[in-house]
């Protein structure tokens, strides 16, 4: 078992690129781009953890948001950009406050 796995790790190595030599050759407008989903990506996973950590379903937070559940699946997998209101509705019905902030990029 142990040799399976460390051929295993050695093909995942040898398959395996940095994102530094994936994204070397992009420009400053891609690498917003680029940040901008990673960002994105951080809040669906956010939202959908502090929903588990608070042990609500998807319609129960759903119902306590006043929201259809298919909004928070759809949120939660990406498919639908809410709203600020949206938003404003789960963090409340997560007992959380929304803070919303503009700062500056900075690339090396």
């Amino acid at each position: 078992m142990k040799t399976k796995k460390l051929k295993l790790e050695k093909i995942i190595k040898r398959n395996t690129v940095s994102s530094g030599s994936v994204f070397r050759d992009f420009t400053a407008k891609q690498k917003k781009i680029v940040d901008a989903e990673i960002k994105y990506y951080d809040v669906l996973v956010g939202l959908k953890n502090q929903r588990k950590r608070m042990g609500f379903s998807q319609k129960q937070l759903a119902e306590r948001a006043s929201l259809p559940r298919t909004t928070i699946t759809k949120i939660e997998s990406g498919s639908y950009n809410p709203t600020i209101n949206t938003l404003i509705s789960i963090a409340y019905a997560l007992n959380k406050k929304l803070e919303l902030k503009f700062a500056e990029f900075v690339f090396g």
